[in-house]
């Protein structure tokens, strides 16, 4: 059942969520090679619907989805059109409360995770988006844990890119808030990171968490995972979720403004503006317009995906405001937020009082 068990008797008939945990939890524990991952995304329509929708269009594909109790099964198959390869699988999908996230668990090899699982994602992008967590946000999730659990978190392997070297990858164990304390933090951003939660010597689990909504349980207990662990994830991205959704300008004309706040003065001279202009000329999926680049930065930008547009202002030597045109997608919103994040600098979104801009503001 979704790469945990091949010809069990569970692969017929109904099946529940604590049958599928027992599952996984014998798969994982059983052979150290063996894991179970989860990538999580945000969908505000039904998934299933969506995920169905797309693959319909999409002669080289093939799903088949049921409804189990408290998750769907979805079955795939696909094949490359350059090497005529098939990639096939299964993945069991569940949501989170009543909130638009959604997570995908499957036991299948990392093949069939890339190119199967997350594959279909991306085509039901914008509809099924992705989102990120940043270096704050990492340590919130990890700390959130540790306290509720009253567990010590040591990290075993943690990638951490800069933005002017390199990225780094260090299998030094050490605790979780010395990879957060790192100098090199200071011009980069934690990407991912293998890491135990532990008591003493009984272990909760063990597993892997990305900046990109992908987690994986390595050993332990599966339900542990998904209450303290994704459950700290989906707590903690939500708030960036409601600040980045429903911010299109409205028919009145009304004008939301995302504000992204840094820690440091890093927009204080006009080599600061070229550096943040040149990170979302990096945009994939999109295009971008210059008005101005000195003495302060005005850039806009228009999503292929689509068609959602907004500008970007420098509105301080600390702040950048984003305003959201006629169309401003949440997915759009989030991959701005991303790219800026991994290629300029790390900030805290939130949604600013009402501007006052007249039509000038908006015409070079």
């Amino acid at each position: 059942m979704h790469g945990f068990v091949d010809g069990s008797a569970f692969d017929y008939g109904s099946k529940s969520w604590t049958e599928l945990e027992e599952l996984i939890s014998q798969q994982i524990n059983k052979n150290a090679r063996d894991k179970a991952r989860y990538k999580t995304v945000l969908s505000s329509n039904h998934p299933i619907q969506v995920l169905e929708n797309v693959v319909g269009h999409i002669l080289e594909a093939e799903i088949n989805v049921s409804e189990e109790e408290g998750f769907y099964s979805v079955e795939l198959r696909r094949t490359i059109k350059r090497s005529e390869r098939e990639v096939e699988g299964s993945f069991a999908l569940f949501q989170h409360g009543d909130s638009p996230i959604w997570t995908a668990v499957t036991g299948y090899s990392p093949d069939f995770f890339e190119r199967g699982l997350c594959w279909v994602f991306n085509r039901a992008e914008p509809d099924i988006s992705d989102f990120f967590a940043n270096s704050n946000e990492l340590r919130q999730i990890l700390q959130q844990v540790e306290e509720e659990l009253s567990a010590e978190i040591l990290v075993s392997k943690a990638v951490v890119y800069s933005r002017s070297e390199e990225g780094t990858i260090s299998f030094r164990t050490r605790p979780y808030k010395a990879v957060f304390s790192d100098e090199q933090l200071e011009d980069g951003y934690v990407d991912k990171l293998n890491f135990s939660v532990r008591r003493q010597d009984d272990e909760f689990f063990s597993g892997f968490i990305s900046r990109e909504g992908v987690t994986k349980i390595e050993s332990g207990d599966p339900t542990m995972f998904l209450r303290y662990l994704l459950g700290a994830f989906v707590e903690t991205v939500a708030d960036k979720i409601d600040v980045l959704s429903h911010r299109d300008r409205s028919a009145s004309d009304e004008i939301s403004e995302i504000e992204l706040e840094f820690q440091s003065e890093v927009l204080s001279s006009p080599s600061d503006n070229k550096e943040l202009i040149e990170a979302l000329s990096n945009l994939k999926k999109s295009t971008m317009t210059v008005y101005h680049d000195n003495p302060y930065a005005h850039v806009s930008l228009v999503d292929f995906v689509d068609g959602s547009n907004c500008d970007i202002y420098v509105t301080g030597s600390n702040s950048v405001s984003i305003v959201p045109g006629y169309k401003g997608s949440v997915n759009f919103l989030m991959r701005i937020a991303d790219q800026m994040s991994k290629e300029f600098q790390e900030g805290v979104l939130t949604v600013r009082d009402a501007p006052d801009y007249s039509l000038t503001d908006f015409v070079a």
